[in-house]
């Protein structure tokens, strides 16, 4: 091999560590991304307080307030605290189609979705009522979250 020849075989190996640094970076690019999406996702579900209070509806069905919010969704009326219940668990919802449209989007994974939010879909399709209100009121993609997410904790996606 003459020098022209190592000059070439120079230029292809560090065009090939070029390709490959740039494809560490944009894997790592990527990783960051989705732990800063997860890190939103985590403060709008669970650090503010638009949620917490369906949340823990859901979570006690023996609650005036879960009786509250069951009633203002199989048999609304005008009543103030009813409107405001129904208003609260669509905003809750909405959370939910918009998370469910993230594998769609390609942002997330529903193995990512589910390291923060298995428990809440799951108590989701806990409730038949809440169940048939995602079905009749058109949050589509959350209805196809709860017709393949899983039952029990654990179980594999």
């Amino acid at each position: 091999m003459d020098s022209k020849d190592w000059i070439e075989v120079v230029k292809i190996l560090l065009a090939a560590a070029g390709a490959g640094f740039a494809l560490y970076q944009y894997r790592l690019s990527t990783r960051l991304k989705k732990a800063e999406w997860i890190e939103s996702l985590h403060a709008k579900f669970f650090e503010s307080a638009n949620y917490k209070r369906i949340r823990g509806i859901l979570d006690h069905e023996n609650s005036a307030d879960y009786a509250n919010l069951k009633a203002a969704i199989l048999s609304p009326t005008d009543a103030a605290e009813q409107i405001q219940l129904s208003e609260s668990l669509v905003d809750y919802l909405n959370f939910f189609e918009f998370i469910a449209s993230l594998p769609g989007l390609v942002q997330l994974e529903d193995r990512e979705i589910a390291l923060l939010f298995d428990y809440y879909i799951r108590l989701l399709k806990r409730h038949d009522f809440v169940v048939k209100f995602i079905r009749t009121e058109g949050f589509e993609k959350l209805a196809s979250v709860l017709d393949r997410w899983p039952a029990n904790a654990g179980a594999s996606r």
